[in-house]
């Protein structure tokens, strides 16, 4: 009654249908579902060499007699939707495969949603509905042209956000620092701009043409610590050895220090009577950074106390004498009495 093709088209719509309701594959129900309906609307459809199809949808008597073009526009329609369904799951799998970017893969899958679908589109007026599509590119070409036009601005934004999820400088849950004015967390990457939150809760969106242009600062690209640093100046009486050793215990056990990292003492320059030292330390995430400094400082300023290291210049004990005397202690002073040999003679000159 019908061939073998068409056979083995059911065959395996019916094995997908079974497939689909497998406890371990319900991640792909959805896929295998249209997977099956795709092969079944091949396997149906009424050309003159699927005798089963003209059987139950051709233009014999006691047909259901559907319009080919109902079959042709669903087979166009299935397929596109199956293409983007397995392009997003392939993106899930190679590029994406920790899923730390699914803004990212949202922006690729939307594009080439846009692309399949415009493909179907142009198949449907081309093979289903006998169009010439000559004409129908020649609208759309002008189409094209007073939108791009028009959404210039946004289409620089949709284009530099492009390129940002190309390039990848920085993804979703990234710290950045945006040209110095602007610092926080990427939330997410669409495809007019980027949302970034900032340490006091703000959102800051920021379109992508801005972005582009920019420097950035990626705190958390590397897997790396984040090294920070607080200064502080030191009398040269006191000996670097016993600086360094303090420094050095006052920033272990800090809250919000990478474990294993040890911090270390650096002395950068010295001014008259005083040593500049350095403290660095490795902080894991960008958002512990205040806190970890803060602790750093009052761990830095009750060590050296607790040791006797002053900070800054040493204190100097200044006695101050004045020269005024009043009249009343002048004469009360006694003149000093001069004595002078017995043939010393005295010659006053005026």
């Amino acid at each position: 009654m019908f061939d073998v093709f068409e056979a083995g088209l059911i065959s395996c719509a019916i094995t997908l249908f079974a497939a689909a309701f497998v406890r371990r594959l319900k991640e792909y129900r959805a896929l295998m579902i249209g997977g099956g309906v795709l092969l079944l609307i091949t396997a149906l459809y009424p050309r003159p060499a699927n005798r089963l199809g003209v059987y139950l949808f051709g233009p014999a008597a006691g047909a259901v007699r559907l319009p080919d073009e109902v079959f042709g526009v669903l087979w166009w329609i299935l397929g596109a939707w199956l293409f983007k369904s397995v392009l997003a799951l392939i993106l899930r799998r190679t590029l994406f495969p920790n899923d730390n970017q699914p803004h990212a893969r949202r922006l690729f899958a939307d594009l080439a949603t846009g692309l399949v679908y415009v493909v179907a589109f142009v198949g449907i007026m081309d093979t289903v509905l006998r169009q010439p599509i000559s004409t129908v590119l020649a609208t759309s070409g002008v189409l094209a042209i007073v939108l791009g036009l028009a959404l210039q601005n946004t289409l620089a934004d949709v284009f530099a956000g492009l390129a940002i999820n190309i390039e990848r400088p920085f993804g979703a849950g990234d710290w950045i620092t945006v040209n110095t004015v602007a610092e926080g967390q990427v939330i997410e990457i669409n495809w007019r701009a980027t949302r970034i939150k900032t340490t006091s809760n703000d959102m800051i969106i920021m379109p992508n043409s801005v972005i582009a242009k920019a420097v950035i600062t990626n705190h958390r690209r590397v897997n790396d610590p984040l090294w920070q640093a607080v200064a502080v100046t030191i009398d040269h009486g006191v000996t670097p050895s016993r600086v360094t050793e303090a420094l050095e215990a006052a920033a272990r056990g800090a809250e919000g220090l990478a474990r294993g990292v040890s911090p270390v003492v650096y002395a950068r320059g010295v001014s008259d009577s005083l040593v500049q030292y350095e403290l660095c330390f490795a902080v894991d995430n960008f958002s512990d950074v205040p806190l970890a400094q803060s602790d750093v400082v009052k761990r830095l300023v009750n060590e050296l106390n607790r040791v006797g290291i002053p900070m800054g210049a040493a204190p100097t004990e200044l006695h101050l004498v004045s020269m005024r005397t009043s009249a009343v202690q002048r004469a009360a002073t006694p003149a000093p009495i001069i004595s002078r040999p017995a043939n010393e003679t005295v010659v006053a000159r005026t």
